[in-house]
């Protein structure tokens, strides 16, 4: 007789990845998420992790060691971003690519980004339907701009790899972006 081994399911660690921020409420926001992921699925998703992908801590390889640690053999990265850009496409995996490496024997996954679902709609029809915002007219400050210094108010995000002109309200692409050698051979 025969004795077949029975295959062990690896244990999963889960690591819900944003861009991360400077500001520490926007950080603590995927805190949230993980904690209330890891409290709602808690059957499904023992160890659940928070990691951002820049600009602040837990990153992915501290959230990767830390499912780890916890006993995770196999870690699955999902990404609080809308599409496949190129975090997605090589940010995350390269980031969860160097944190695997510091733990041989484990094997992990960079899930698809939240896309188009019928559940991201229902949520802005909830908040749209919320109403709970200023109404402002045009030329009205923003309440939210109000304690913020004029010098910190900005047009764009200083990674963008466009420019605006302020002057004539003009968007151009900014020298030196990537972009502009693109554009420059009609791709």
């Amino acid at each position: 007789m025969n004795a077949t081994l029975k295959s062990e399911k690896p244990i999963t660690g889960i690591v819900i990845c944003d861009h991360g921020s400077r500001r520490t409420q926007s950080n603590d926001n995927l805190k949230l998420v993980a904690e209330r992921f890891a409290s709602r699925f808690q059957g499904d998703c023992e160890i659940v992790e928070p990691a951002h992908m820049e600009l602040a801590m837990p990153d992915i390889s501290a959230a990767y060691a830390a499912c780890c640690e916890r006993g995770a053999t196999h870690i699955v990265v999902l990404p609080l971003f809308l599409a496949k850009g190129k975090h997605w496409t090589r940010d995350i995996p390269s980031l969860t690519g160097q944190a695997a490496a510091r733990f041989p024997g484990t094997t992990y996954q960079v899930a698809e980004p939240l896309g188009i679902d019928d559940l991201l709609l229902d949520l802005l029809k909830k908040r749209f339907d919320a109403d709970d915002q200023p109404t402002l007219t045009s030329g009205e400050i923003d309440p939210r701009l109000k304690d913020i210094p004029a010098t910190e108010k900005r047009v764009q995000c200083s990674t963008c790899p466009f420019q605006f002109d302020r002057e004539t309200g003009s968007v151009s692409i900014k020298p030196g972006s990537g972009l502009d050698t693109m554009a420059a051979q009609g791709e």
